[in-house]
């Protein structure tokens, strides 16, 4: 089972982008995790960026991936549940298992109907580059609760 975090654009702030690097390094002795992003519309249009981006996001998911949209309005977990949810997914689903970070101005209806579960990692609006740095903890503190290191109290 491979593990994607698929991002609309990459980390501009190099502090986000090494702290994202030192998740993704913590976790690849628990499972296959990659990064992998899709470029960022210079579309000035807020609807027609988000369109663009949807249609790159789309265009980078294959026919068996288990997607999973992070979104403000989804289904909020604790750690302890997350990691319950992801030790299930991980063992039901045989394909990836792809989480997608939106840009700017969020992810479009496309995707949205492409998701198998909308997650939500805080019911306030986070910048795209702070919520995978944010996510990705959650998911190295979702791996270290599945495999009983010391990491989560």
């Amino acid at each position: 089972m491979k593990i994607t975090v698929l991002t609309v654009g990459k980390p501009k702030d190099r502090c986000l982008a090494e702290l994202a690097e030192r998740y993704l390094s913590r976790m690849r002795p628990f499972a296959p995790v990659a990064l992998e992003s899709v470029a960022e519309s210079r579309d000035l249009q807020p609807e027609r960026k988000i369109d663009q981006e949807g249609e790159a996001i789309t265009r980078a998911l294959r026919d068996r991936d288990f997607v999973v949209v992070l979104d403000e309005k989804g289904t909020g977990l604790d750690s302890v549940s997350l990691s319950n949810w992801l030790e299930n997914t991980m063992k039901e689903e045989p394909g990836r298992i792809v989480f997608v970070i939106g840009g700017a101005f969020g992810l479009s209806e496309r995707v949205m109907r492409r998701s198998a579960f909308s997650l939500s990692l805080s019911a306030m609006t986070l910048p795209h580059e702070l919520c995978l740095v944010f996510f990705l903890e959650q998911l190295y503190r979702a791996f270290s609760i599945i495999k009983g290191t010391k990491y989560h109290h």
